[in-house]
C-alpha cells in the first residue's frame, strides 16, 4: 500500500510529455521575440546612426560651401568676379577650403552626375575633390540680383566691371528630399576702392 501511494506521488510530481512541449513552445517562443526584439532595436540603432551620420555632412557641406562664398573678390583688373551657370561657378575668396585663410585664392564649385549620382565637386588649383553624393537627384546654382530675382547665369551681361551677387544657392532635389542652400555674399559686390586700400594696397 505505502508502495502504491509513493508511485502514485512520484507520477504526480514528475512533467508529462504533453507538458514537456508546451514547455519547448513557450520556451522558443520567448526567445524568438528577445531575439527579434534585438534585431530590430540593432536595425534601428543602425538607422539613426546613419541618420546622424547623414545630418553631420549634410551640416559639414553646408559650412564649407558658404564659408567659401562669402568673402569672395569683387572684379579687380588683374583678375575677375563670380563667373556661373546652373552646373558650375568660379571665384575668388578669401575663405578657401585648403590655402590659408585671407589668402585670395581662385575656387570652383560644379555639379556632375556620375553612376546615376548628383556630385558636388570643388576645386582648388591642382587639387578637385568629391563634397557631396546625392543619389537619383538633380540640382543647380541660381544667383541674385539688385531686383530680387534669381538667375541660373552670372554675369547676366558682362561689362568691365561685372559686380558680384547679393547672393548664391544650391537647389538639389532627390525625390523625397530637397535641399536649399543659400549664401549670402558679405563682401563689397563691387570693385569700389577705398582711400586706405590707395595707400596700402588692395592684397
Amino acid at each position: 500500500m505505502n508502495f502504491k501511494s509513493s508511485l502514485l506521488r512520484m507520477r504526480q510530481r514528475a512533467f508529462t510529455l504533453i507538458e514537456m512541449l508546451v514547455v519547448l513552445i513557450i520556451v522558443s517562443l520567448i526567445v524568438t521575440l528577445i531575439v527579434q526584439g534585438f534585431g530590430y532595436t540593432l536595425g534601428l540603432y543602425q538607422r539613426v546612426v546613419k541618420s546622424q551620420n547623414n545630418a553631420y555632412q549634410e551640416v559639414l557641406v553646408y559650412h564649407w560651401f558658404t564659408s567659401s562664398l562669402q568673402s569672395q573678390v569683387a572684379m579687380r583688373p588683374d583678375d575677375r568676379a563670380l563667373e556661373g551657370d546652373s552646373v558650375q561657378l568660379s571665384t575668388y575668396s578669401f575663405q578657401p577650403l585648403l590655402a590659408k585663410q585671407g589668402v585670395k585664392t581662385l575656387i570652383r564649385w560644379e555639379l556632375q552626375v556620375q553612376a546615376g549620382e548628383l556630385v558636388l565637386g570643388y576645386t582648388e588649383g591642382q587639387t578637385r575633390f568629391p563634397v557631396q553624393r546625392w543619389p537619383r537627384a538633380t540640382g543647380q546654382f541660381e544667383y541674385l540680383d539688385d531686383q530680387g530675382k534669381w538667375l541660373r547665369n552670372w554675369p547676366a551681361e558682362k561689362t568691365d566691371s561685372n559686380p558680384l551677387p547679393k547672393a548664391i544657392r544650391l537647389l538639389v532635389n532627390s525625390g523625397r528630399d530637397s535641399f536649399n542652400y543659400v549664401v549670402k555674399v558679405e563682401t563689397r559686390q563691387r570693385a569700389e576702392v577705398t582711400s586706405d586700400e590707395l595707400m596700402y594696397g588692395r592684397d
